[in-house]
This record gives structure tokens, C-alpha cells and sequence, in this order.
């Protein structure tokens, strides 16, 4: 449903305005409601769902056993500092101000399509995060079965 990235503004009060050729699928989805949560990795970004995406992500995290250290720290991070937002009649979502110092926002992010929600980056991190990611040099072992399978 969500791809691609796109560079957009945040406001004085922390809103973030969803590029518009999202919204009408947003709008018909979930009538605008959706989460925005801390990414469970040591990445500084944000992720956002639709509502319906989000309660399915919620219920496998939920799920898990949580006398598992790892487990109960994904809890933590994810569903913990989860909250509800839903889009205004201009298409605008307000970003927690906890959750943008978290990921450093400040006047311009960049919000990139990952299928089944947005990652959420602040201008700075998503280039420094993409040089990073070049400059790495590939690791097969990573190479899980699921991505040789993948035919592009």
C-alpha cells in the first residue's frame, strides 16, 4: 500500500503533513486513524500504521512470552510507547513530542513508504542512515532463505 519517500515539513506544533497521494488510501482504510510508535530497533526513526495494520502488529508483539528479556523489551518499545493519531480534514498528524525527540525531529523529515506503514526520519538521520548503508559492504550470511527466494 505505502511506497516511496518523500521529504515533508513539520510545524511549529509537531504536525507532519501526509504527501497526498496517500491520504484518499488512508481515508479509506481506517478513516484516518493510525499509531505511530518508536522503531524496536537502534534506529532513530518513527513507524505509522493504519489502525487495522497496527492491531495486527500489536496482537504478534502481545503474543509473545514475555519472561523472554528481548520479548519484553520489543513491548517496551513498540506497543509501550505506541499512540493513537489520526489525520486532520488537511491531512496533517500530530507527532507526540516525546516520540520526536526520540527520533530528533525537528522542521523537516522524510517519511518513506515500507508497505503496511511509514518509516518516519528526521531530515538528518535519513541522510547520514544512507550513507551509512552504502558505505557497508555486503554480508552474505545475511542473506536470509526468504530474500534468495526473492526474485526481482
Amino acid at each position: 500500500m505505502f511506497r516511496g519517500s518523500s521529504s515533508v515539513a513539520l510545524d511549529s506544533k509537531g504536525r507532519l503533513a501526509i504527501p497526498a497521494r496517500y491520504r484518499e488510501a488512508i481515508l479509506a482504510a481506517c478513516n484516518g486513524s493510525m499509531v505511530i510508535t518508536l522503531n524496536n530497533t537502534k534506529e532513530r526513526c518513527l513507524w505509522l500504521y493504519t489502525i487495522d495494520e497496527w492491531t495486527k502488529v500489536e496482537h504478534k508483539i502481545v503474543e509473545l512470552p514475555s519472561f523472554n528479556p528481548e520479548h519484553q523489551k520489543l513491548k517496551r518499545f513498540v506497543v509501550g510507547h505506541a499512540n493513537d493519531v489520526d489525520m486532520d480534514s488537511s491531512g496533517r498528524i500530530l507527532l507526540p513530542a516525546h516520540l520526536r525527540e526520540f527520533a530528533s525531529m525537528d522542521k523537516t523529515a522524510f517519511i518513506i513508504g515500507q508497505g503496511n506503514k511509514f518509516e518516519i526520519w528526521s531530515k538528518d538521520q535519513w541522510i547520514a542512515k544512507q550513507a551509512e548503508w552504502l558505505e557497508e559492504p555486503l554480508d552474505p550470511s545475511a542473506i536470509t532463505l526468504e530474500m534468495e527466494q526473492l526474485s526481482i
